[in-house]
């Protein structure tokens, strides 16, 4: 007879539907001669037992979230918290395998992340720690719920992002990476799917810890692993020598990502050893903007920045003024009110005011300067021809000394 054993605490179930619902919706193992984990229901609200469902006796079950190689995220409420109904996340760690070198490396990863998140402390662009515990040979993490989207969301639903949104992007995200850098953490998994827009407030929050690491720890760190996304990795992350920098690259890459809309994977010519996303851009950037990007994305780090705060720097000695598209997206959202906001020194509407002008006055521009170059350039030459000419009908009269000969 098959045992279901379940990292919570519930109700046993009395149906035969209810026992498939549960081993479904939660992650379970079921005979241990079969080692078969099973698959996780798409919501809660299927489970019959769902509301009976509680882990360490607090937080109760709403959905599954996301499934890595060592852990799932669900979506909780914390029933013991100050505020009613508060959501949160909880991450389980488990290993793909019994194997006792998975579940020592799911372990590792655990109390790593714990670590990171405690070591971090509180700020509003990182989900706070709030637990962790351990129940059933189960380990949990449990960190503050982020309402928003992310970056990758926001590029499937909206669009290309334009310089504007990229200026901007930089501006916000920069710090909390400043942040993180001096507490001696290196993220290692920077990609638009880990950068969430709060819904209430439009900040953005870096997240997923998960293969994290302090730069003065060697854990879970070998030549020749990849840690992280492969399409955002530095070369030497690939090579399981991740520092500072590759952040600052896979950052880089980001941008490339959100500007073009297209995988960092098409974007590089391999046979060639070379960038090519400036063929892909589905609007012109400044060559400044272009130059920050590029220094980004250097291979050899000594050609890199080197630091977050550096970038920020180089970023606020940008010309101001940015020709806006025609129609702006949600992410720089424009009303009557958000006219008067700053935006890159410069209100919104001030922004908006001088780039139709100055459009405007750049092609009147264009058109005089061509038809005066033009016009002086005929004149010199009538100049030049006139001059020649006088010259050689003076010399033909004008005897040479030589020939004065009586």
């Amino acid at each position: 007879m098959k045992m279901l054993v379940v990292g919570g605490t519930f109700k046993p179930p009395t149906t035969k539907k209810e026992q498939i619902f549960l081993s479904k919706y939660f992650m379970c193992d079921c005979l241990p001669s079969t080692r078969k984990f099973c698959q996780p229901l798409e919501d809660a609200s299927n489970c019959p037992s769902q509301y009976n469902l509680l882990l360490n006796n607090r937080y109760r079950i709403l959905k599954p979230i996301a499934t890595g190689g060592f852990g799932k995220t669900f979506l909780a409420v914390d029933h013991k918290s100050q505020v009613e109904e508060e959501l949160c996340v909880i991450k389980q760690f488990f290993a793909e395998r019994h194997a006792v070198h998975d579940y020592q490396k799911a372990r590792e990863l655990f109390h790593q992340e714990s670590l990171l998140l405690s070591l971090l402390g509180k700020h509003p662009q990182i989900p706070q720690f709030l637990d962790s515990f351990e129940q059933d040979k189960q380990l949990y993490l449990v960190q503050e719920w982020i309402d928003g989207q992310s970056l990758e969301q926001e590029l499937a639903q909206e669009g290309a992002f334009h310089e504007a949104e990229i200026r901007q992007l930089l501006q916000d995200f920069l710090p909390v990476l400043q942040f993180v850098h001096e507490h001696q953490v290196i993220h290692r998994d920077i990609k638009p799917a880990n950068i969430i827009r709060r819904r209430k407030n439009g900040q953005l929050v870096l997240v997923d810890f998960g293969v994290a690491k302090c730069a003065r720890n060697k854990i879970l760190e070998k030549t020749g692993t990849l840690i992280g996304s492969a399409e955002y990795a530095a070369p030497e992350q690939v090579k399981g020598k991740a520092i500072f920098a590759s952040d600052l690259y896979s950052l880089g890459v980001t941008c490339l990502h959100l500007l073009t809309q297209m995988s960092p994977f098409d974007l590089y010519d391999c046979s060639e050893d070379v960038w090519i996303w400036r063929e892909y851009l589905t609007a012109p950037i400044s060559s400044s903007l272009e130059l920050i990007l590029c220094k980004l994305l250097q291979r050899a780090t000594k050609q890199r920045y080197t630091s977050a705060t550096e970038v920020l720097a180089d970023l606020n000695h940008l010309p101001k003024h940015i020709v806006f598209p025609s129609k702006l997206s949600a992410r720089t959202s424009v009303d009557d009110d958000d006219f008067e906001t700053p935006y890159f020194g410069f209100s919104i509407k001030e922004n908006l005011l001088t780039s139709t002008v100055s459009s405007s006055s750049n092609i009147l521009w264009r058109i005089f300067t061509t038809f005066a170059a033009t016009y002086v350039a005929f004149f010199t030459i009538a100049c030049i021809a006139a001059i020649q000419s006088h010259l050689t009908n003076t010399a033909w009269k004008v005897e040479s000394p030589r020939m004065k000969v009586r």
